[in-house]
């Protein structure tokens, strides 16, 4: 339950007009690359619109599911399923939080909605996700929900530099299902994303 020092943000499906209201996101390279090792440079809102269309137009069997959480219409964090197998029961977890919003609960909650997803709604198997060798904030979000380091990519992500390593991280459905209620009760007081009631109806199609 929200309270008067509760942030309450908002949670819908994303959709292709919302690319140009993150897309100033991406033009702050080096917050950018915390997340994301494959943006070369800056690209236009056309280009990126382009790259984020198969990611988001809902197909008949969709391969990724994108959501985004505002704050008072503001975009502040972004989090999906992509890569999503249906026959070997996986995805992967990207997300991104706005350098305001971080530490505040945010990527936890974005994260507890995008696994009961996909492990409620999907009936996926298992998680994936990537995060650079120094992001010590994502380490212990991942490490709070029950993910475990289960390799790494060596010196793969250059930045600034320097090489760092790709930690390969998984977490399984049964893994979640225990420790959901106590990452769920460790968020409740400093942040609450609320949904649309047609939300999931209408992500899944």
């Amino acid at each position: 339950m929200a309270d008067e020092t509760t942030k309450v943000i908002t949670w819908r499906p994303m959709g292709l007009d919302d690319i140009p209201r993150i897309s100033d996101w991406f033009w702050n390279f080096t917050d950018a690359a915390l997340f994301d090792r494959t943006l070369p440079v800056p690209v236009s809102v056309d280009a990126l619109r382009e790259s984020w269309r198969d990611s988001i137009v809902q197909k008949s069997q969709p391969g990724a599911y994108w959501f985004i959480a505002e704050d008072d219409a503001t975009p502040v964090g972004v989090a999906g399923l992509e890569s999503v197998n249906y026959i070997q029961g996986d995805a992967v977890l990207p997300f991104f939080v706005t350098d305001g919003f971080r530490k505040k609960g945010l990527a936890t909650a974005m994260t507890v909605a995008m696994l009961d997803l996909a492990f409620k709604r999907l009936r996926l198997h298992r998680v994936t996700t990537y995060y650079r060798s120094d992001n010590a904030a994502t380490a212990r979000v991942l490490e709070k929900f029950g993910f475990a380091e289960e390799g790494r990519f060596r010196e793969a992500w250059f930045v600034d530099g320097k090489r760092q390593d790709t930690v390969i991280a998984g977490i399984l459905e049964a893994e979640w299902i225990a420790t959901r209620d106590k990452v769920i009760e460790d968020v409740a007081g400093s942040c609450n994303l609320s949904f649309s009631p047609t939300c999931w109806k209408e992500s899944l199609g």
